[in-house]
């Protein structure tokens, strides 16, 4: 156009047209030079050149960095006795290296040298590039997440991690608790360390949930320490209690099979920090097994060789640990938010030398085994203790009948005599007229009882006065002028009919005057609930859940109770739930051969 307004001497039209083109060849080449400086900004921020400039990143340039310290820790091995200054398969070398140590950390403990305690938790695991690769638990977890495929090594850097551990605090400085959701064979041998305060698999669900209410508990017990103390870390107080580290392998086995208390671990991560309390899950595949909240607590992740190269990056920011040779177990790389660090886990030779070891050190020095955390659950059958029980006790005192279960230990089943009637109720062969004879059998040789026992026969009811032995000392003068009064009890077997209060007859009456005698305490089995009121007939319920909710509700058995029992429980004979002043425990009584 501009070429046609000159040959035809439009000057005033070129006049108009000569800026605008002007203005479009600007803005034409500003263009230009924006596009080539973009695309020279592209080439200096690809993964190669951010790798050159950061160090890190995907860029081949890294990945050949981590593929080669892999490579360097494949080529490298040492024995764990040896990384601990200990003689392989050596007991006496074993013991007298950890009870130096045990004494060390003891002493430090003692004299509050908290700089010496901080560096005593630096314990060595394994070897890498740099020399010996040490973890210092409280400094950078306070707790670890290890990943790494079928092989891969998992299991022996747990042990060599735990057994580096045992070898530098006894038994009143750290203590173990081992969840093994791999059939109980991660920890078939660590088990026995004396540090070791708990050891389930997932071969018990119920054992495993003790486990898990026990931590809960030992967190809330902790905080109260704490608090009681006015001070915000346990490494504040002059005797802090020891530390213990919770260790899960097959995290998310666990998460699958007891998804509804995952809460406690959660809690765990969230508290241990400052209760001196840590935890080392263990998986197989990091991806989505392990929650937000509890991940924002984990500040150390170790990853051994994983298949996919998305399950490295979930835990280093990189996919190193993909790269890891198969032919190559034990070699992880660590990362805690700096740097990733590549190492090889020392082996064992013998973990059976290092737990003797630990044992024999243990009883060297006078170290009290620390009590289990938590219990098994109620055992199937109990033996009648000794008949002789109870023999000198006040005549109302409580009557050992077999094991209480808090829902985390087991303690001892006391049936008080003095919140009036008993009443156990259950329906069929349950036990309960096991229960009645172990109790007739405590009462026969304790002083200062006077007992009658009435059964149901074919022809009616039967009332004998129950035998006595007299354990008063031969030397004693039974003066007249003792006028201790004596507790008087009646056992009465499958009293269904004399509370049944359409009842009549002598026996019927006589029952229930005795019920509502308060100087007298009534025991009494029935098969089923529907005429027992509580409390005008009894004070304390020994109820054998049925299977039916319904049925078992009507008994006053709780809901949260009745949840604990299964189609097994409801089968094992003398398994039962004592319900007394608004508790529910649930108890395992004492068998015992007939007493009449």
């Amino acid at each position: 156009m501009l070429v046609m307004m000159i040959i035809e001497r439009r000057w005033m039209f070129v006049g108009l047209i000569v800026p605008g083109l002007i203005g479009c060849l600007a803005s034409a080449l500003a263009n230009i030079a924006m596009r080539r400086r973009a695309r020279s900004e592209a080439e200096d921020n690809t993964p190669n050149a951010l790798s050159d400039e950061l160090g890190g990143g995907f860029g081949a340039s890294q990945d050949d960095r981590d593929a080669e310290a892999a490579r360097q820790c494949a080529a490298m091995h040492m024995e764990l006795e040896e990384l601990l200054g200990m003689e392989a398969k050596d007991v006496p070398s074993a013991w007298k290296v950890m009870a130096r140590r045990w004494e060390r950390s003891r002493c430090a403990q003692d004299r509050g040298d908290r700089s010496l305690l901080a560096s005593l938790h630096t314990v060595p695991v394994g070897i890498g590039p740099t020399g010996v690769f040490t973890i210092n638990m409280p400094k950078q977890g306070p707790h670890a997440l290890v990943a790494g495929t079928t092989g891969s090594g998992k299991s022996v850097l747990l042990e060599s991690w735990c057994l580096s551990l045992a070898s530098r605090f006894p038994p009143s400085m750290l203590n173990f608790v081992f969840l093994d959701f791999k059939g109980g064979s991660a920890f078939r041998v660590l088990h026995r360390l004396p540090h070791t305060v708990g050891f389930v698999s997932d071969l018990d669900l119920k054992h495993a949930v003790r486990a898990l209410r026990a931590m809960e508990l030992e967190l809330k017990r902790r905080e109260m320490i704490v608090s009681r103390a006015h001070v915000a870390d346990v490494n504040e107080l002059k005797h802090p209690p020891a530390r213990i580290v919770v260790v899960i392998d097959e995290f998310h086995a666990l998460k699958r099979q007891l998804p509804d208390y995952l809460t406690q671990l959660t809690a765990l991560a969230a508290l241990g920090r400052s209760l001196g309390m840590h935890l080392i899950a263990c998986t197989q595949n990091p991806l989505g097994q392990v929650s937000g909240e509890m991940k924002a607590n984990i500040g150390l992740n170790i990853c051994l060789r994983v298949r996919d190269p998305m399950q490295s990056s979930e835990l280093l920011g990189s996919k190193a640990a993909a790269l890891i040779s198969p032919q190559a177990p034990g070699v992880a790389f660590a990362y805690g938010g700096e740097e990733r660090e590549a190492f090889r886990c020392a082996v064992p030779v013998s973990s059976e030398t290092l737990t003797r070891g630990g044992q024999w050190a243990c009883r060297f020095l006078g170290e009290q085994t620390p009590p289990p955390l938590f219990s098994p659950p109620l055992p199937q059958r109990i033996d009648a203790e000794d008949e002789t029980i109870g023999t000198g006790a006040e005549p109302d005192a409580p009557l050992y009948i077999g094991v209480a279960d808090t829902g985390v230990t087991l303690e001892p089943l006391l049936l008080p005599l003095d919140l009036g009637n008993i009443a156990i109720v259950g329906s069929g062969p349950r036990g309960k007229t096991t229960i009645l004879s172990a109790i007739a059998r405590l009462l026969s040789v304790r002083d200062g009882v006077e007992a009658m026992v009435t059964v149901k026969t074919p022809d009616g009811y039967v009332t004998t006065s129950l035998p006595t032995t007299n354990h008063a000392s031969e030397h004693e003068d039974p003066s007249p002028t003792d006028a201790r009064p004596r507790t008087r009890i009646w056992l009465v077997d499958d009293a269904d009919d004399l509370l049944d209060p359409m009842g009549r007859g002598a026996e019927h009456d006589d029952f229930q005057e005795a019920l509502a005698d308060s100087h007298r305490v009534v025991i009494f089995t029935l098969n089923a609930a529907r005429h027992l009121r509580f409390p005008d007939h009894c004070g304390v319920r020994l109820v054998f859940p049925t299977g039916d909710r319904a049925i078992d509700m009507m008994a006053g058995v709780p809901t949260q109770v009745l949840a604990q029992f299964d189609g097994d429980d409801v089968r094992i004979p003398g398994r039962a739930v004592l319900l007394v002043q608004g508790a529910a425990t649930p108890v395992q009584c004492h068998d015992c051969a007939p007493f009449w």
